[in-house]
């Protein structure tokens, strides 16, 4: 067995790796509270005292534990892979080069990316526009809907209000719809980790350390469940949305001045 001390870890600071543990339990919180936010909210909590690109490295194998809780329990996974294939494999196709993007531009550009999206999501979280799409236009939207979320996907990891959105135009039952979101994100984070293992923006110390990460992200689910039982859920959702819009505005700030 190697060591703790000869593991290769990041050269974090005793601060850092608190802050980094108490954004990951805080995410798995507001995740079991208000049913999602964990790359938001642990990215807009780490690029406060990490590299954005350590911040959005650190994400995806925790967020990939979750999701396979997630698509253990919804299950019919070939039956949506089957549906959604054309939104997988544009995704792939374009996280690839999302994934290339931020390996590649500079941290400015990243900072303003991940604000103007984290923005968007908190002022859109409550008034997503309301689509329906008929059976034959659902794999072209799916197609084109792969692209865009993939490249969303590549460069700052989060891609979900988009998805969220599209799955409810489709009008899908609940069984379905939770089916759905586990494989979907499931699969996009398997994309993730062979896109950011490939470009090397999820080098080996941070693999290592984002793996602890993911019982701490899951141990923040039930309190997440606990608060949502006692606290007005509208109120509490806007309170959180709240801080994500001050985040972002944060970031584009920084990236900017």
């Amino acid at each position: 067995m190697i060591p703790l001390a000869d593991l290769p870890l990041p050269d974090y600071t005793l601060v850092q790796w608190g802050a980094v543990g108490i954004a990951f339990l805080l995410a798995g919180v507001i995740k079991g509270a208000i049913g999602f936010g964990v790359p938001i909210v642990v990215i807009s909590i780490l690029t406060l005292v990490l590299p954005v690109k350590d911040a959005i490295a650190l994400v995806v194998v925790p967020a990939f534990a979750g999701n396979l809780l997630m698509m253990r329990e919804g299950g019919r996974v070939r039956e949506i892979l089957a549906r959604f294939w054309p939104l997988l494999l544009a995704k792939a196709l374009c996280l690839g080069l999302g994934a290339v993007i931020l390996a590649s531009v500079p941290t400015d550009a990243i900072l303003l990316v991940l604000g103007v999206v984290v923005v968007t999501v908190s002022l859109l979280s409550e008034r997503l526009p309301r689509l329906h799409l008929r059976p034959g236009q659902e794999k072209v939207a799916g197609a084109l809907l792969g692209a865009v979320t993939g490249l969303l996907a590549g460069t700052t990891t989060i891609f979900g209000p988009p998805v969220i959105m599209y799955m409810t135009a489709l009008r899908l039952d609940r069984a379905t719809y939770v089916a759905a979101i586990g494989t979907l994100w499931s699969v996009t984070n398997v994309m993730m980790l062979i896109a950011f293992g490939a470009t090397d923006t999820l080098t080996l110390p941070l693999f290592i350390a984002s793996l602890p990460l993911a019982p701490i992200l899951l141990a923040g689910y039930p309190l997440g469940r606990w608060v949502r039982r006692r606290v007005d859920d509208r109120a509490f959702r806007r309170l959180i949305m709240a801080g994500l819009l001050v985040s972002g505005a944060r970031l584009i700030v920084v990236a900017v001045v």
